[in-house]
C-alpha cells in the first residue's frame, strides 16, 4: 500500500469499510493509486528526459534528434546503448556552444571512437568512491589520452622558384615571399649554376638587410648546387656536393659568422646576386669561367606553421590501437570502436567541434611494432643483418734437394803498355847517340 492509498482511504467515511485491506473498495483505491504512483514517475521521467545526464531509450534519441545524431552500431549490427550514446550527445553539444579547446575535440573524437569523453572522469569512474587512481588506471588513462593527438599549427611546405640570366654587369634573381606564419624560420636554398661558374655571390633580404656573401677566391663551377642551410651563426653550413665550404661565407659586414635570413612571418624580398665572372686577377682559363656572369636558379623551401590551423593525429587502425592499449588492463571487452565508423566519419567530427574560423585536419599515424600477430594489421618491418665467414689458412715447407754443376773456362792475360820519352839536350861529340838514353850529362 501506497501513501497515494492512504490519502484516498482518507476520503471516505469510516461506514464504507475503506481502511479494511480486504474489502472491494479498498482494493480498488489501491489499484488506482498504484496508477497514480505510475503517472507520477513518468512525469518525472519526462522532465528528466529533457536533460541528457538523466534520460534514457527514447527520451536519448530524441535529444540525439535534436542534435542530429543517430546511434551508432556495434559490430554485429545492433544499436548502441545508453552508457556511450550519452557522451556522443555531450560531445555533441560542445559544437552548438561553441566548443574549439583541445580538450573538447579530442573528447569528441574518442566518443565517437567508443572511448571515454572524459578521461579524469573514466578514472574515477574505475577507482570507485574514495579509491585511489593506482598505476594500473594511470597507465591506461595515459594509453587511452595518447591514442588521438592535437597538433596545433599545421606545418606545410612551401618552395618558392626563381632564375636569372647573364649579364655583362652580373645577375640577379628577385623572390618576393608573402606567407601568413606563426613564427619565422629559416629555408633551406639551392642555389645551382648552369651557365659559367660563380663569384661573389651575395644572398639579401631587403627588408631587414640582413644576408650573406662569398669571398672573392670562391667559386662555385659551372654545373654545381650550392647548399645553404642552417639555423642561426652557428648552424649556417653552405656545401657543394660533399664538400663543405661554410668558410668561404661572411655577412654583409665582412666579418664571421654568417646566418640566413629568416622568412618572417610577412611578406619579404630576397635577391640573390652573382657578379662578373671575368674579373682581373680573379678569373681563370680552365676553371669554366665567362666574361659575362653566371646563369643560375634558385629553389627556397622552408617549412610554414599556419595560423588558425590544427591537425588531429590518430592511428590509421584504430581498432587494432585500441585493443593494444586495453591489453591486459581487464578492459578489454568494455570499449570497442563502433561498425561503419570510417576515417572520413573522424573529419567530420572534427569539423563539427572546431571553433568558428578555425580549419583542423585529421591526419593518420602508422605504427610499425616489432611484433605482430594475425589479428592485428601491421606489418613486419623488423630488420635483423647477419654476417658469417668461414676462413682456412694452410701453410706447407718444401724441403727437396738439388745439386748443380757448374762447369766453366777461367784463364788471364797481362800486357804492359808503360812507354817513357827522354829528350837530351845535348851531348858528348862522337860519344852520345841520337836514339839512345845518353844526353847532356
Amino acid at each position: 500500500m501506497s501513501f497515494k492509498t492512504d490519502r484516498l482511504v482518507a476520503l471516505f467515511p469510516d461506514v464504507y469499510a475503506a481502511r479494511e485491506r480486504d474489502s472491494l473498495l479498498h482494493q480498488v483505491l489501491d489499484a488506482l493509486a498504484a496508477e497514480l504512483v505510475n503517472s507520477d514517475a513518468a512525469v518525472k521521467d519526462l522532465l528528466k528526459s529533457h536533460w541528457i545526464d538523466y534520460a534514457g531509450s527514447g527520451g536519448l534519441d530524441g535529444l540525439g534528434a535534436l542534435l542530429g545524431v543517430l546511434r551508432r552500431r556495434l559490430p554485429d549490427g545492433t544499436p548502441e546503448g545508453d552508457e556511450t550514446f550519452r557522451p556522443l550527445l555531450k560531445s555533441t553539444v560542445l559544437s552548438f556552444i561553441g566548443g574549439g579547446t583541445v580538450e573538447g575535440i579530442k573528447g569528441a573524437v574518442r566518443a565517437a571512437l567508443g572511448l571515454p569523453y572524459d578521461l579524469d572522469l573514466f578514472a574515477k569512474q574505475i577507482a570507485g568512491p574514495g579509491g585511489a587512481v593506482n598505476r594500473g588506471i594511470s597507465d591506461l588513462v595515459a594509453g587511452l589520452d595518447r591514442l588521438v593527438q592535437i597538433e596545433e599549427f599545421s606545418p606545410k611546405t612551401e618552395v618558392v622558384l626563381g632564375s636569372a640570366l647573364p649579364t655583362p654587369v652580373g645577375s640577379t634573381a628577385t623572390l618576393d615571399v608573402n606567407f601568413a606564419t606563426v613564427e619565422p624560420v629559416v629555408p633551406r636554398i639551392e642555389w645551382t649554376f648552369t651557365q659559367g661558374g660563380g663569384r661573389h655571390l651575395s644572398l639579401v633580404r631587403q627588408d631587414s638587410g640582413a644576408g650573406i656573401v662569398s669571398r672573392d677566391e670562391f667559386v662555385v663551377p659551372e654545373g654545381s648546387t650550392l647548399l645553404l642551410a642552417g639555423e642561426g651563426a652557428t648552424g649556417f653550413s653552405a656545401s657543394i656536393g660533399t664538400t663543405d665550404v661554410s668558410s668561404w661565407f661572411v655577412d654583409l659586414a665582412g666579418s664571421l659568422p654568417p646566418a640566413l635570413p629568416e622568412v618572417p612571418a610577412g611578406g619579404s624580398r630576397w635577391v640573390f646576386s652573382a657578379a662578373r665572372a671575368g674579373e682581373f686577377g680573379f678569373a681563370a682559363y680552365d676553371s669554366g669561367d665567362t666574361f659575362d656572369a653566371a646563369a643560375f636558379t634558385v629553389r627556397m623551401a622552408w617549412v610554414r606553421y599556419q595560423p588558425l590551423t590544427f591537425d588531429v593525429v590518430v592511428p590509421y587502425f584504430v581498432d587494432a590501437a585500441v585493443r593494444r592499449i586495453l591489453a591486459g588492463t581487464g578492459y578489454e571487452n568494455r570499449f570497442r570502436v563502433f561498425k561503419g565508423l570510417s576515417l572520413d566519419a573522424i573529419q567530420k567530427v572534427v569539423d563539427d567541434k572546431r571553433a568558428a574560423g578555425v580549419r583542423g585536419m585529421v591526419q593518420y599515424s602508422l605504427s610499425l611494432p616489432g611484433e605482430s600477430s594475425e589479428k592485428t594489421p601491421w606489418e613486419e618491418h623488423a630488420v635483423v643483418e647477419r654476417f658469417s665467414a668461414t676462413a682456412e689458412h694452410r701453410h706447407a715447407e718444401t724441403h727437396d734437394t738439388f745439386e748443380d754443376l757448374l762447369v766453366g773456362a777461367l784463364s788471364s792475360a797481362l800486357e804492359t803498355h808503360d812507354a817513357s820519352e827522354h829528350f837530351a839536350i845535348g851531348g858528348v861529340f862522337d860519344v852520345a847517340v841520337s836514339d839512345g838514353s845518353f844526353g847532356f850529362q
